[in-house]
């Protein structure tokens, strides 16, 4: 694998100390970050027809050619005016086979002159422009990006005879495919400068013990905005990605895309995704199933399937959690699943339509389940029922110290009943401490104790309504997931009309209008902001 200040002559020019075969220093020159093949002129451009940038491949400076060293395919002779001299550079100073084109520095010495020197792809036509120009008597050299031809070689021309030659490179530009690339082959590429950071590929096909195949991103910066890899869509249409990730393996542990952050100071994410739109998601996740009709939703991570679970969490400590935030920051609501040995973990309440219910299995009949539903009243009731006897006419209850922990000791009611024979009951004294009851006879009795926790004692059922059964916008319907008797109420109180729309009247007069509104402005405003720092992370992208 390459150094890293080899990886960076993409954007900067660093004198690293190459060696030519007579032993003087090769000096470093600076190379774009990418190269395009050329598009073809005239006529029709199809989408088969346009070219995308090759990655710039950092080597060593390293000589290829000297005419002034002995004869041979990259000696002497010197040029000779007008004639073509092939030279072959895949194969020669680390450049390989899959090299598209070759960033070199060309240098004449010994020169007669006026003159001037061609070079382009062997097997291709002369150009009309030349790649040097010098006068009798000039060292003088020029870099330049040179396209490889037939075999990997480049044709030279001189315009007088006589001249000296010497060509040395420092990279070249990768024109295969990550596919193609054989077995132990290991490289670098330079990615497009994003944000404040230059992102790094370097991609290895070597087998490892495990069969193992990585690639590797590095952004080496601490400033926002440094991205290892950036992917960027633009087409504005059709299915496209600005990242593509593909796992063919059938093995455990693999993916398409895999995000891993070492860092021990944070925030730091191994994938961070984020959306631009007022509608849709940082992270778009759908199985195999496929879609099931969502089309787009705001949402930092969105999960669809048509047959299974549209998202999964499994942890040895809270599978999910999910929090609202309040305008300073803190958490207002939130909840887990999967929190300890909770299924669902809830704070600051848990509401819903339906009813709440456990389900059991029947003891007898696989087709049938057993499902109760829980207790409802208009308070947070709290109970505890027991059996006691009455001794001499006197019997003393004593709450259970849970019970005393959260029940309001001035919500505490009794309900005393005889067991075996008729007696008269009187409660004598109330205390969350101690309850003293009194019986005409000394018979058992059953007791139920009921009170309210101490921290909602004084809830009211009847409330003013911000969140629910209200419609998310005015093209909302009636929902079908209440049931008949809640839909009629929703139609009855004015919500919705009777075909299922939104009763628009009540909407101007409750202020949902007015929020629809600033919510829709909100929405524009953050994405015109998001709008704009993108175009400043990305720039020249839209």
């Amino acid at each position: 694998m390459l150094t890293r200040k080899a990886l960076f002559l993409g954007f900067t020019s660093l004198f690293l100390a190459g060696l030519a075969l007579g032993g003087e220093a090769i000096p470093n020159w600076s190379a774009p970050a990418t190269w395009s093949p050329a598009k073809p002129r005239g006529g029709l451009t199809t989408m088969g027809d346009v070219t995308n940038p090759l990655p710039f491949i950092g080597l060593a400076p390293c000589r290829i050619a000297d005419t002034r060293n002995p004869a041979g395919p990259y000696g002497a002779p010197a040029l000779t005016g007008g004639v073509p001299r092939n030279f072959t550079l895949t194969g020669v100073c680390g450049i390989p086979s899959s090299a598209a084109a070759a960033s070199l520095n060309v240098t004449v010495t010994n020169t007669q002159g006026p003159g001037f020197i061609l070079i382009y792809p062997k097997g291709g036509s002369q150009p009309t422009v030349s790649t040097l120009n010098y006068v009798a008597g000039q060292t003088i050299a020029n870099a330049a990006v040179v396209p490889l031809g037939t075999g990997g070689g480049i044709t030279v021309i001189a315009g007088v005879s006589g001249t000296d030659l010497i060509i040395d490179v420092n990279g070249y530009y990768y024109g295969g495919t990550l596919g193609a690339l054989a077995s132990g082959e290991s490289f670098t590429l330079v990615g497009d400068v994003i944000g404040e950071s230059t992102g790094l590929l370097s991609v290895h096909n070597t087998e490892g013990a495990a069969g193992a195949r990585a690639g590797y991103f590095l952004a080496d910066s601490s400033g926002f905005g440094s991205t290892g890899i950036a992917g960027v869509e633009s087409a504005g249409s059709g299915l496209t990605a600005g990242v593509y990730g593909q796992a063919n393996s059938s093995a455990g542990d693999t993916a398409g895309v895999s995000g891993v952050a070492t860092s021990t100071t944070g925030p730091v994410y191994g994938v961070r995704g984020q959306t631009y739109s007022t509608v849709g998601a940082g992270v778009y996740g759908v199985d195999s199933s496929g879609n099931p009709g969502v089309l787009g939703a705001q949402a930092g991570v969105l999960g669809v399937s048509t047959s299974a679970f549209g998202v999964i969490g499994f942890s040895k400590n809270t599978g999910v959690y999910g929090a609202m935030l309040n305008s300073a920051g803190g958490v207002q609501s939130g909840g887990a699943l999967g929190n300890g040995t909770a299924g669902v973990y809830f704070m600051n309440g848990l509401a819903g339509s339906g009813v709440k219910s456990f389900v059991e299995p029947h003891p007898t009949d696989a087709s049938k389940v057993i499902r109760y539903v829980s207790l409802e009243g208009p308070e947070s009731g709290t109970y505890f029922r027991g059996r006691g006897k009455f001794q001499r006419g006197l019997a003393t209850i004593e709450p259970p110290e849970d019970f005393r922990m959260v029940t309001d000791p001035e919500s505490l009611s009794i309900q005393v009943t005889p067991i075996g024979d008729l007696a008269t009951v009187a409660v004598m004294r109330i205390g969350i401490d101690g309850i003293v009851v009194k019986g005409s006879r000394d018979v058992e009795f059953f007791y139920l104790i009921n009170g309210v926790r101490r921290a909602y004692n004084h809830w009211n059922p009847v409330q003013e309504n911000e969140e629910f059964f209200v419609p998310e916008s005015p093209a909302a319907k009636l929902p079908l997931y209440l049931s008949e008797d809640e839909r009629g109420r929703l139609i009855a109180n004015g919500t919705y009309n009777p075909d299922g729309t939104v009763n628009m009247e009540t909407a101007e007069r409750l202020g949902w209008v007015t929020a629809w509104r600033d919510r829709e402005e909100q929405a524009k405003a953050a994405a015109a902001a998001n709008a704009a720092a993108r175009a400043t992370r990305f720039p020249g992208k839209n």
